[in-house]
């Protein structure tokens, strides 16, 4: 019996075990899920879980019951390294032998080497460790005097940092804090550079009324727990930061010699294959497909399982592979903390509570496709 091991829970994943299961996968091919978390959140819903308008077990998927629904094998456990060559994958406590597999496992924040920021800050990356960690800040402001101020920076200018800043200020706000002084950093230029402008616009007016102070082109090169320090030797004070940049990949890729771009992506064709590896794919942030250019967002991780479900049957069965294609242009449903949220696409901008309710009936429905 053939082994197929697919290594993370991540948002192609997902699709691609229930397209298989849904569709009669061959009965003579054991099918592996290796996972370092049983309950994988859904990040589309996490801003809302956030400002308090979800229970945690509304937007976490639980990948052993969905290997079960389909006899599927699930393992929780953190992968270390892979030997094409052999064909083994090795966790923190056993080694998995494959004949085909594929790696989902998602990003973390581009952290670099900046000083301080391992101790003095809360990474947005794992979302478990983000939600547990903006809960214990929340609790702690409120055992705190009344008269305290509480200075909190987000460091990073992209839809993911604006909702968690906006969210987190909801969440205050409903807990009758009214002492904090927020404030979002970023090296960039603008807010929200892949977006039109329309949508910078808008969220520049919802930053500017909610008091949050925003400062730019401030790239971060120091994080103490009192402050932050720009490349410009700007001082801002801050007694919490949460650090919401660009996406880095896990190094166990490039350290087990995998074909990597220099920043640690895996590199794949266009039919998602590990680049000179013919049973091995990746896919969603951790891979890097030559020639193509595309946001490293859940919206491109979605599509690429109708491929990679299709390009491991073709495996199986000898036929040829689909090529993947990303889409020119994805549309962005963005919260703003308060059961309202943003429409961008194109130059598109449309926004409201209309906008909150499609994007919780589109967040709720992929979820239940799991559960």
């Amino acid at each position: 019996m053939k082994k197929i091991v697919l290594i993370g829970g991540g948002h192609t994943h997902l699709e691609t075990i229930q397209r298989l299961g849904e569709r009669s996968f061959a009965q003579d091919y054991k099918l592996i899920l290796i996972s370092s978390e049983v309950h994988t959140p859904y990040s589309g819903m996490i801003p809302g879980l956030i400002s308090g308008h979800y229970k945690s077990n509304e937007c976490h998927i639980d990948l052993q019951k969905l290997c079960g629904k389909y006899d599927y094998e699930f393992v929780q456990q953190t992968v270390l390294k892979i030997s094409s060559n052999e064909q083994t994958i090795h966790t923190e406590s056993g080694t998995y032998q494959y004949d085909l597999a594929s790696i989902n496992t998602g990003s973390t924040p581009n952290s670099k080497t900046i000083a301080g920021l391992k101790d003095c800050a809360i990474p947005v990356k794992p979302i478990k460790g983000l939600v547990n960690n903006i809960q214990n800040l929340l609790d702690r402001i409120g055992r705190a005097p009344k008269y305290s101020t509480h200075r909190i920076s987000v460091v990073g200018g992209g839809a993911a940092s604006i909702e968690v800043l906006l969210a987190l200020q909801y969440q205050a706000t409903t807990r009758g804090y009214t002492n904090l002084q927020l404030c979002l950093i970023t090296a960039a230029t603008d807010i929200l550079e892949t977006h039109a402008l329309p949508v910078k616009r808008k969220f520049h007016r919802i930053l500017h009324q909610r008091g949050i102070t925003t400062y730019y082109n401030a790239p971060v090169i120091e994080v103490n727990k009192d402050y932050l320090k720009t490349g410009s030797k700007k001082i801002i004070p801050s007694d919490f930061v949460i650090w919401a940049t660009g996406a880095s990949p896990s190094h166990w890729p490039k350290l087990s010699g995998l074909p990597t771009t220099e920043d640690g992506y895996i590199k794949t064709d266009n039919f998602l294959q590990v680049k000179d590896i013919n049973n091995l794919f990746a896919t969603g942030d951790i891979a890097s497909i030559e020639g193509l250019t595309y946001p490293k967002s859940g919206v491109y991780a979605v599509k690429q399982a109708r491929i990679l479900e299709a390009n491991i049957r073709s495996k199986l069965s000898g036929a040829p592979l689909q090529s993947y294609t990303p889409q020119k242009s994805s549309l962005a449903l963005i919260s703003t903390g308060d059961k309202n949220a943003v429409a961008s696409k194109h130059i598109l901008c449309a926004s409201g509570r209309w906008i909150w309710k499609w994007k919780d009936h589109v967040d709720r429905k992929f979820v239940k496709k799991f559960q």
